[in-house]
């Protein structure tokens, strides 16, 4: 979820707290302000039921956009990065060296960046190779490309990390245990 749906969630959790211990003041005292404190513990209820009820659709809608995309995705052979909280997925495949090749459209999609055309060579000053029907960064130039945008860009930073631990450090591990074992 990002940052204002958090945001908004707490705002209505905190509406409906207080509109609670207004209500709850409204119809246990007999003061002269039960009768402002039920009206304003109403409003402020509705208020954070409707921002309930927006952020339940909000969280609806990603889901079942991303339910329908599992049977639109056209298949993939490769491997799967899955990115924290965004929900994108980044394909990557190993050529028979044993290099990973990740897709140039979805890292770019990830860190907000226009995807790369067909015929484009480089990307952000990258270049790009074409690695079966795709476009792709290699092993280093993903990194090269994902590391001057990490300084600024935090979906660039979190996906140059989770790179990194999840299929740079499995693959240094692997040609660790080649060279050791032979």
């Amino acid at each position: 979820m990002s940052a204002a749906n958090e945001m908004r969630e707490k705002v209505a959790h905190s509406l409906l707290t207080v509109s609670t211990l207004l209500l709850l003041f409204g119809l246990f005292t007999n003061s002269s302000w039960s009768s402002f404190a039920l009206m304003m513990g109403s409003g402020l209820f509705m208020m954070g039921a409707v921002m309930f009820s927006s952020l339940s659709i909000i969280k609806g809608g990603s889901w079942l956009t991303s339910l329908i995309s599992r049977h639109l995705e056209p298949v993939w052979d490769g491997e799967l990065l899955h990115t924290d909280g965004s929900g994108f997925k980044i394909r990557y495949d190993f050529d028979k060296k044993g290099q990973p090749w990740f897709v140039a459209s979805d890292v770019c999609l990830v860190v907000g960046l226009k995807a790369p055309g067909k015929d484009d060579l480089k990307c952000g000053g990258v270049p790009l190779l074409f690695h079966g029907e795709h476009a792709s960064f290699s092993e280093d130039s993903v990194q090269i490309f994902l590391t001057p945008l990490a300084i600024e860009n935090h979906d660039a930073s979190r996906l140059l990390t989770l790179i990194r631990n999840n299929v740079l450090r499995k693959l240094e591990k692997q040609r660790d245990d080649q060279k050791r074992f032979g």
